[in-house]
């Protein structure tokens, strides 16, 4: 039996290309934890700021990184550690802000959660919801539509802290249609693998509010 890619590592082969034909796959990138950096609220978790040629994200790691590499790092690694796939995680988010294929880099302010938590009430309503992550708020949502196994719901929610899980290769086997990414922290892979991505409120820096 296959073991099926990690949505990371997929994330990265789709990128590495696009960083190489733009010439910046030896371009520094660092990480440093910031505990001021706003969190989603469906994320727990130390606040890891990546900045890779003047453009900064986030990512939410269930430890402190702190690292100066290149972005040339995740191209052959396995990343099989959750500490390596965060770190890529990051870098594919910031990466992709650079490139100026996503937008939704950092978390909304905390007076905006509230009405993220409307929005997705709204999105997932009566529907079969299995979540990738802790997330409580997102499983209070679900309420009763909460289930024990991603193939018998109709909406699989991922975080940060499932997405760079041990068994998040699963998602690769699911429908794309099914999967809904949250928070900033999973824009780069959710955006590289054609994922939709839920993050109303999230900013493109932490100063101004973009949709």
């Amino acid at each position: 039996m296959v073991t099926p890619m990690h949505p990371i590592n997929s994330a990265v082969q789709a990128l590495v290309p696009m960083m190489e034909e733009c010439g910046i796959a030896e371009s520094p990138v660092l990480l440093t934890p910031d505990y001021d950096l706003p969190r989603c609220a469906y994320e727990k978790g130390v606040p890891i700021q990546v900045i890779f040629g003047g453009r900064s994200a986030v990512f939410v790691a269930n430890e402190i990184i702190k690292a100066t590499t290149k972005a040339s790092f995740m191209s052959n690694a396995p990343l099989k550690k959750a500490s390596q796939r965060a770190a890529a995680a990051g870098i594919l988010n910031a990466v992709t802000g650079f490139l100026c294929t996503t937008r939704k880099l950092h978390a909304c302010r905390q007076e905006e959660h509230s009405e993220c938590r409307a929005e997705l009430a709204t999105k997932i309503l009566n529907k079969r919801i299995y979540c990738y992550g802790d997330m409580p708020d997102a499983r209070k949502l679900a309420g009763n539509l909460l289930v024990n196994r991603p193939e018998d719901a109709d909406v699989v929610l991922v975080t940060g802290d499932g997405l760079i899980g041990d068994d998040a290769g699963i998602l690769s086997e699911l429908s794309k249609e099914k999967v809904l990414y949250l928070g900033p922290s999973t824009v780069g892979t959710a955006q590289l693998l054609h994922c939709e991505h839920f993050c109303p409120f999230g900013r493109g820096n932490l100063q101004t509010s973009e949709d």
